[in-house]
């Protein structure tokens, strides 16, 4: 079965019919599509949701807010959760959103896999960037940012076609920078105040090894490991682990659910 439904002028897709809910939250440049290859192989077996981030929508150019934002992924988790506790699948700013949501309604949390943004906003972290990546993280995190002020569309497909984004180009837009505005103008009040996650429930993080430098630190994924119930994973993939090593990540995600 797939429909749709509306939470909040948010359009959230929905895929099969099983007991447990599984929503999945991307990050930059993408839209739920990025998801299509866990939607195919997930809906089988759970009900997968999915929903375009605040902001990343085209003509949507609001100044949404943290809080806003995390209310939103609030709203569409009680309309699809059923009661129940939700499985989550996020990656790169939706990790960021995903775990501000997390850490304030753990409740709602059945577990999480996460995908290549770590303990990215820890001082761990920071202290172990060398300048080079620290550099490297500014020059496009700021651009991305400045796209987004001048509304340039423009900055974002080209930053996008050097990223090598596994986007549709046709969905890229200005308005995707937001959280690169909100991370380095203190556009909507900013993100000095994330959270650092500390998931109380299983947790697989998995990261890509084909990359100049990662958003994790290595003292969280010792942490990370301390406790059975959560597993770390490279991938010899670049950022987009999901799209590159569909078949072997899903796979890996379906097993450890059902352990």
């Amino acid at each position: 079965m797939t429909k749709t439904i509306q939470v909040k002028n948010t359009t959230v897709h929905l895929y099969g019919e099983g007991s447990t809910t599984m929503l999945m939250i991307h990050g930059w440049p993408d839209t739920h599509e990025i998801w299509d290859k866990q939607v195919a192989y997930f809906q089988k077996e759970f009900t997968c949701a999915t929903f375009t981030l605040p902001g990343f929508s085209k003509g949507d150019d609001h100044k949404y807010t943290l809080d806003e934002i995390v209310q939103r992924i609030r709203d569409i988790v009680e309309a699809i959760g059923k009661n129940e506790q939700v499985v989550f699948m996020v990656h790169d700013w939706g990790c960021v959103f995903g775990y501000e949501y997390v850490m304030r309604y753990p409740e709602t949390v059945k577990k999480m896999v996460a995908i290549d943004v770590g303990d990215a906003s820890s001082k761990e972290f920071e202290k172990s960037l060398p300048l080079s990546a620290k550099l490297m993280a500014f020059s496009y995190q700021f651009t991305l940012a400045l796209g987004w002020l001048v509304k340039s569309d423009a900055v974002h497909k080209t930053m996008a076609k050097a990223l090598k984004a596994r986007s549709n180009m046709n969905n890229i837009h200005a308005g995707m920078g937001l959280p690169y505005a909100m991370r380095w103008f203190n556009i909507a009040g900013g993100m000095s105040k994330l959270v650092q996650i500390r998931p109380s429930f299983p947790f697989f993080y998995v990261y890509a090894k084909k990359k100049p430098f990662s958003f994790h630190s290595e003292s969280w994924l010792e942490e990370l490991a301390k406790h059975p119930e959560n597993r770390v994973k490279g991938y010899d993939s670049a950022h987009w682990v999901m799209v590159d090593k569909a078949d072997e990540f899903n796979k890996d995600v379906d097993r450890w659910l059902k352990e």
